[in-house]
C-alpha cells in the first residue's frame, strides 16, 4: 500500500535530514522550499500515481494536514504523521547554522512554535510517530 507521510515540527527540526536518511530510497520528497509553487501538483501527481511521498514541511496545525490527509485517505494511501518533538532552542540553533538555505528567522520560528499542534490519530493518521530530537 502506497504510503503518504506527513512530517510536523518546526523550522531545523530536522525534517529534509530524516527524508534523507529514510525515505530518500522510497519516496518522493514533496517540500514547499524545492518545489515552491508546484508542491499541489506533485502531491496531486504521486495521488493518481500510487507513489508513496513524504510532504517535507512544518504542517503545524490540524487545519494545514487536514486535506492532505483527506486526499490521500480517498486515493487508498496509508498516511502516517512523524511529528518532530524538537525543543525550541535546538530548533533556532539548527536553522542558525544551515548551510543548504538562508536561515529563518527567529521570529518565524517562535510564531512557529506556538502554533504547533501534536498531530493525532484522531485527525485521520493512521499511525503517528514522534521522533524526539535533543
Amino acid at each position: 500500500m502506497a504510503e503518504a507521510v506527513i512530517f510536523v515540527g518546526l523550522q531545523g527540526a530536522g525534517k529534509t535530514t530524516w527524508f534523507t536518511e529514510h525515505f530518500r530510497d522510497t519516496h518522493v520528497h514533496v517540500s514547499r522550499d524545492i518545489q515552491k509553487a508546484r508542491e499541489a501538483a506533485l502531491i496531486e501527481a504521486c495521488l493518481k500515481a500510487g507513489k508513496s511521498f513524504v510532504i517535507d514541511d512544518t504542517n503545524a496545525t490540524r487545519a494545514s494536514r487536514a486535506g492532505h490527509i483527506r486526499n490521500a485517505k480517498a486515493a487508498g494511501f496509508r498516511v502516517i504523521g512523524y511529528f518532530f518533538d524538537t525543543p525550541v532552542r535546538t530548533a533556532i540553533g539548527r536553522n542558525n547554522h544551515r548551510q543548504d538555505k538562508k536561515p529563518i528567522p527567529v521570529p518565524a520560528i517562535l510564531r512557529m512554535a506556538k502554533q504547533l499542534e501534536k498531530p493525532s490519530v484522531e485527525e485521520g493518521f493512521d499511525e503517528v510517530r514522534v521522533i524526539e530530537v535533543s
